[in-house]
């Protein structure tokens, strides 16, 4: 599935790029199609973050990123670093001490945030307060009431003028004492799409309803996740990332979840959920993946690799990432925080695992007698490779797959 992301610059007053903010699309139509507010940062957040290249979306910069009121009481801004993203508190936002309260303690966190829009009114005093930045469309206000702002908040908050979209505008805004600058004069929001893998709608209602019992079992939840490539895909990406500061390779889904912690989880879950995604793509690939996955974990108890079958099942499962997704195989495993032996054999490095794949690659396009299963282990007759062939497949019905 092809997903999107818009992005703007923010200039200094030097010309150079201080940040980005990322809009929501929906499409190659670059403009907001004005759906939910709640749904629309969902998705930006899921594809800015776990479906694209982040650091590459922001070239290393800041991310300004709108986030609704409900969002802000959910404290869903600090699942982001804190060292990457501004927080942008929309217009719409209705003032209130949860509100409040939830600014001040992105603020004590170490979050920046930013006001967007903004119009002086007595009543936003305590917003304010928590504020570090204030973005005003610098065309729709009074200039005098801009300049009495500016002059009495500079000596704590920067100031955004955006929407400048003339000459005049942007020297105006110079002379006024603006910080940093935004609009259609200097740039328009550029459109940037990348492919995600779609995720089973019904298997995040699962594991909520998991991860809400009054003890959920970790068990469970990852054996949910386990039937699921764009949530084990996510899950295993994320684990691993900086946003949780790992120390230790992460290679299987259940150390992932501890990882992350039930709270964090059930966040994660929410922002998919919102995504709500109505259709899979590439269903027939998907579903090959899946077998391969199931198929690889049953022959490595078969050869006596019981203690790598998570290995053997990631590299199946992942094994057409760089088709599903759009994008090499290398780039994809990079990553991904994988075991020397899963990267290599999705890579093509020659080891037990790449053998086995290539084996069972060769079976789904052959399927025939010829495959010599008997180079895996000695003992692995072609009716045992069959037969376990025939429990992935059962194993992938059970899922849902219509083979």
């Amino acid at each position: 599935m092809d997903v999107y992301v818009a992005r703007q610059p923010i200039f200094d007053n030097k010309m150079s790029v201080i940040g980005y903010e990322l809009l929501y699309r929906s499409s190659m139509n670059n403009f907001y199609d004005g759906f939910n507010e709640n749904q629309a940062t969902a998705e930006l957040i899921n594809n800015a973050f776990l479906t694209m290249h982040f650091d590459e979306l922001t070239s290393g910069t800041k991310a300004f990123i709108s986030f609704p009121q409900d969002m802000l009481i959910n404290e869903i801004p600090m699942l982001l670093p804190k060292e990457s993203i501004v927080i942008e508190i929309l217009e719409s936002a209705e003032m209130s001490d949860e509100l409040i309260s939830a600014c001040q303690k992105l603020n004590e966190n170490g979050y920046k945030i930013a006001l967007n829009d903004f119009v002086f009114k007595e009543i936003y005093e305590p917003l304010i307060e928590t504020a570090h930045i204030i973005k005003v469309e610098f065309s729709a206000i009074n200039y005098e009431d801009q300049r009495q702002m500016i002059n009495k908040y500079k000596n704590r908050i920067k100031f955004i003028a955006e929407k400048v979209e003339k000459r005049e505008e942007y020297q105006l805004a110079l002379e006024m004492g603006y910080d940093y600058f935004q609009g259609y004069f200097f740039s328009r929001p550029s459109l940037i799409k990348s492919k995600e893998i779609d995720t089973i709608n019904v298997n995040l209602i699962r594991i909520l309803n998991l991860l809400n019992e009054n003890e959920p079992d970790y068990e469970r939840i990852s054996e949910v996740i386990e039937t699921d490539i764009g949530i084990s895909y996510k899950l295993l990406k994320l684990a691993n990332s900086a946003i949780f500061g790992t120390v230790n390779e992460i290679h299987s889904l259940k150390q992932a979840l501890v990882q992350l912690g039930i709270i964090e989880l059930r966040k994660w879950i929410y922002i998919l959920i919102m995504k709500d995604i109505q259709t899979i793509e590439n269903k027939e690939l998907i579903k090959t993946c899946l077998i391969r996955a199931k198929f690889m974990d049953l022959l490595a108890v078969e050869v006596g690799k019981n203690n790598k079958k998570l290995e053997y099942f990631l590299t199946g499962m992942f094994s057409s990432l760089d088709v599903l997704l759009n994008r090499s195989m290398k780039k994809v495993t990079d990553e991904l925080i994988l075991s020397e032996d899963v990267k290599g054999a999705l890579i093509g490095q020659d080891n037990d695992i790449k053998r086995m794949l290539d084996m069972i690659i060769g079976y789904e396009t052959q399927k025939q007698n010829v495959i010599k299963v008997n180079n895996i282990a000695a003992d692995l007759t072609f009716k045992k490779f069959t037969n376990k062939y025939m429990e992935a497949l059962m194993w992938v019905r059970r899922l849902g797959y219509l083979l």
